[in-house]
C-alpha cells in the first residue's frame, strides 16, 4: 500500500543536481505549508542532474477519491526524508479522459475505450515517516530549470535501479510483517 496524493499536488520543485540526493518541495490542496523532500538517491536518467518544477496543467478530473480528501494530513509530517523511489517523467501511459470509476464500468461492461499516450510524472519515494509515496499523472506537468548538472553513468543508473528494487522489496516486507502481526478484527473472532 501507498499514499497516493497525486490528485492533491498543485506546484512543486524538484531538485537532483546534487548527486546522490533529490531534494524539493511539494504543495498540497488543504496544507498551508508545502512538504518538504529530502531523499538520498537519484531520479531516473531523464530527470537526473536537474531541477524541475511541477505544475498541475489540468484539474483532476477523479476529485472523489473514496474519501481520501478526509485524511488528517497532521499525522503524515511535512518533512518528508527517506530514500528515493524512481522519478521519471518518461513513462508513457494511457490517458482516458473520464474518472476511473466510469473507465472501470465500462471496461467490465466489455467496452472499447478511446484512449491517447501521455507522458506521465511518476514521483516515488520511501518516507522514513510514512512509508511509500507515489504520485503519478498525466496532469503534471515537469519543466527544467537551468542546466544539468551531471548525467547519470551507465553503472551509477544500474546502481541507482538496483537500490530502489531493494526500497520496495524491503517496504513490501515490512508491510508483510505489519500484516502478519497486526491484531485480528473483532469480526475474526
Amino acid at each position: 500500500m501507498a499514499w497516493r496524493p497525486t490528485h492533491l499536488v498543485q506546484a512543486g520543485e524538484i531538485d537532483n543536481t546534487q548527486l546522490g540526493w533529490t531534494m524539493g518541495w511539494l504543495q498540497l490542496d488543504g496544507i498551508n505549508e508545502p512538504l518538504r523532500l529530502k531523499l538520498a538517491g537519484n531520479c531516473h536518467p531523464d530527470l537526473a542532474g536537474w531541477k524541475f518544477r511541477i505544475q498541475r496543467i489540468a484539474p483532476d478530473i477523479d476529485q472523489d477519491i473514496d474519501g481520501e480528501d478526509q485524511l488528517d494530513y497532521s499525522i503524515m509530517g511535512l518533512d518528508q526524508s527517506g530514500q528515493v523511489g524512481d522519478i521519471t517523467a518518461d513513462q508513457r501511459v494511457k490517458h482516458f479522459d473520464l474518472p476511473n470509476k466510469e473507465v472501470a464500468r465500462r471496461l467490465m461492461s466489455g467496452e472499447k475505450l478511446p484512449f491517447t499516450w501521455r507522458n506521465c510524472l511518476y514521483l516515488e519515494w520511501y518516507s522514513n515517516h510514512i512509508g511509500r509515496v507515489v504520485i503519478q499523472s498525466t496532469e503534471l506537468e515537469v519543466v527544467r530549470m537551468g542546466e544539468r548538472a551531471f548525467e547519470l553513468t551507465e553503472e551509477q543508473w544500474v546502481e541507482q535501479h538496483q537500490q530502489n528494487r531493494r526500497e520496495i522489496e524491503f517496504f513490501m516486507t515490512q508491510l508483510g510483517d505489519a500484516l502478519e502481526n497486526a491484531a485480528p478484527d473483532e469480526d475474526d473472532e
